[in-house]
């Protein structure tokens, strides 16, 4: 019994250290997420926002490209890794449906 008490801060001490090791990890796949998002906007105006294959990449400040109050511009998405199109995930997606600009949804200029 004796041992089995001496071994409890030496357990709690290893769940610790995992517990670390596992937030540090999940912070550092976050941080590289963030890392890889890139800036894409719509082909023609007109199209759907929802299709990615209706987007380029841009190459420049895309919220001083957009900048308004109207309708769907461009994104911030990470590229899906087989096409040259942004990965739309279920949580953009829902931002884009919802018609107002966030840190990922870039709107049109009023016309």
């Amino acid at each position: 019994m004796k041992k089995l008490i001496k071994l409890v801060p030496m357990m709690a001490l290893l769940l610790g250290l995992g517990v670390y090791t596992v937030n540090a990890k999940m912070k550092a796949l976050e941080a590289e997420k963030v890392q890889t998002e890139e800036d894409w906007v719509l082909k023609n105006h007109d199209d759907d926002p929802t299709d990615a294959s209706n987007y380029e990449r841009y190459n420049g400040d895309i919220s001083q490209a957009c900048g308004g109050e109207s309708e769907v511009c461009g994104i911030k998405a990470p590229e899906d890794g087989t096409t040259d199109m942004p990965d739309i995930s279920p949580e953009l997606l829902a931002e884009i449906n919802a018609g107002s600009e966030t840190e990922r949804v870039f709107l049109q200029p009023l016309p």
